[in-house]
């Protein structure tokens, strides 16, 4: 299971990497240009053949992610493949939540973990930036369902599992009928997640 965790830490600075290429980009008026980056190799993990990866992204689609959007979805995509590729015989499930805020078109989009990547890109790439208003999102609402309600496996040995909350604003703290982020971060590591958090943008958080 090392080979995973080492394996979240490179996704993660390769996606950290992807995102920033495309902030750079918009913050000079330009398109977001993703240029593919290469993940330095792993020891096969043992049994994997037996082994589970699952990874959900929490996505912010709000309005003020669209310079940052399409990068960022690409950069998720190009995190998918390397982990296909990674190890021979894993087992890769991919779940994702899009996101917005209350009053918007939705505040929360579920797509359960599946292993048909067929349809986890189609989805991805059909998130459009949209909404939003304010600066705070209702990340609370988000990260909840993307820790309670994807569709993870019971904890196992033989299960990896990675969330990706990506956005570039803070939660609405005013909602408090939805736990704090914190706390449901929390109740994630408890279970065994890996929680990455990933800020798009130079908003403060």
């Amino acid at each position: 299971m090392n080979a995973f965790a080492f394996r979240a830490t490179t996704a993660l600075l390769t996606f950290l990497v992807g995102v920033g290429v495309a902030a750079a980009w918009v913050f000079n008026s330009k398109q977001p240009s993703i240029q593919p980056v290469p993940l330095t190799d792993t020891p096969n993990a043992s049994s994997s053949s037996n082994s589970t990866l699952e990874m959900v992204f929490v996505l912010d689609t709000t309005g003020s992610m669209g310079g940052l959007l399409e990068g960022a979805k690409q950069r998720i995509w190009g995190i998918v493949n390397e982990a296909m590729q990674s190890q021979s015989g894993l087992q890769v499930r991919i779940g994702l939540v899009a996101y917005r805020d209350r009053g918007d078109d939705y505040v929360t989009q579920v797509f359960p973990l599946t292993n048909d990547l067929d349809q986890v890109y189609t989805a991805l790439m059909a998130y459009q930036a949209g909404g939003g208003g304010d600066t705070a999102e209702d990340v609370r609402q988000a990260l909840q369902q993307g820790v309670r309600n994807a569709g993870w496996s019971p904890k196992s040995q033989n299960v990896s599992q990675i969330l990706f909350l990506v956005g570039d604003a803070p939660p609405h703290q005013d909602y408090k009928d939805v736990p704090d982020a914190l706390l449901t971060t929390d109740e994630a590591t408890r279970k065994g997640m890996i929680v990455n958090t990933i800020q798009c943008g130079t908003l403060p958080m």
